[in-house]
């Protein structure tokens, strides 16, 4: 708790002034970084559906190491994964338990992540995000921007590295794109300059 509040308070510090260094426009990053499906994070709740298996089948939470415990087969690491590219590795794991295992996985309660939103914008803070862990629905939270905010200055800073990812208002309302796709993580920063 204390790391993302000093995150927030030297983002204060500087002010409001520009963002500087290098960054990477959301409509340069790759595929990778903007997948079509959401991948499962730790403190999520997955939905395990194995065909014809009730007792393989339930709701497990994911562990802060990214594992959950699946019944027959123990310990298995889904976070980072697609829900879809979880259920194709349980479906391997399972041959030779189960004949012909089918299954599938859903994200059915994603965790709550915690993103600092600063900058131009109506009610700077930290704010709580569940379903919608876009930059639209982070700015939503705060208020959206204000007057003054520059519609081609917001950036994401990373928790984890630092690294710096730039948005525009268009790329942030696009219907479809990198923008939409692109996700937040715990203790993210959002600035808008």
């Amino acid at each position: 708790m204390r790391a993302p509040r000093l995150f927030l308070a030297a983002l204060l510090l500087a002010g409001c002034g520009s963002v500087s260094g290098p960054y990477t426009w959301v409509t340069r990053l790759s595929p990778e970084e903007t997948p079509e499906e959401v991948a499962i994070q730790p403190r999520d709740m997955i939905l395990v559906e194995v065909r014809n298996q009730k007792d393989m089948s339930g709701e497990f939470v994911v562990r802060e190491d990214g594992n959950y415990t699946q019944p027959m087969v123990g310990s298995v690491k889904v976070a980072g994964v697609s829900p879809t590219a979880a259920g194709q590795m349980l479906s391997g794991l399972l041959r030779g338990i189960v004949v012909d295992p089918r299954v599938a996985v859903w994200i059915s309660r994603p965790a709550p992540i915690r993103v600092n939103v600063v900058g131009e914008v109506r009610t700077p803070g930290t704010y709580e995000l569940n379903r919608d862990r876009t930059v639209l629905g982070a700015l939503s939270a705060a208020g959206w921007i204000n007057e003054y905010a520059k519609h081609d200055s917001i950036f994401v800073v990373r928790a984890t590295d630092k690294t710096r990812i730039r948005f525009s208002v268009s790329d942030v309302v696009a219907p479809e794109g990198p923008s939409t796709r692109f996700r937040l993580r715990d203790g993210d920063a959002v600035i808008a300059e």
